[in-house]
């Protein structure tokens, strides 16, 4: 039995540098095993919630628009729309 420890970001696994790997001429079964148990799941949703409430209180610190956002978009509009007169 051999061990390589390596790290998995969420793609593809690769070796710790400190690792020294074998010279391996075939293919070989593998079996990998993740130490820490986290499950993704419930890990990601703590994240989606703890990203909501920061999106929320820096929301909460904006100051107001003045304006809805269809007004928003019709005022964009007409500043990147050219004007009749340089149609000509």
């Amino acid at each position: 039995m051999l061990a390589v420890r390596g790290v998995y970001d969420g793609k593809r696994f690769r070796v710790l540098p400190s690792e020294a790997l074998p010279v391996v001429d075939r293919e070989i079964p593998v079996i990998i095993t993740f130490l820490e148990d986290l499950p993704l799941a419930d890990y990601q949703r703590e994240q989606e919630i703890e990203i909501a409430k920061w999106m929320r209180a820096t929301r909460e610190t904006m100051k107001p628009l003045g304006m809805n956002t269809k007004d928003l978009v019709e005022e964009g509009r007409e500043r990147c729309s050219p004007s009749s007169d340089e149609k000509g």
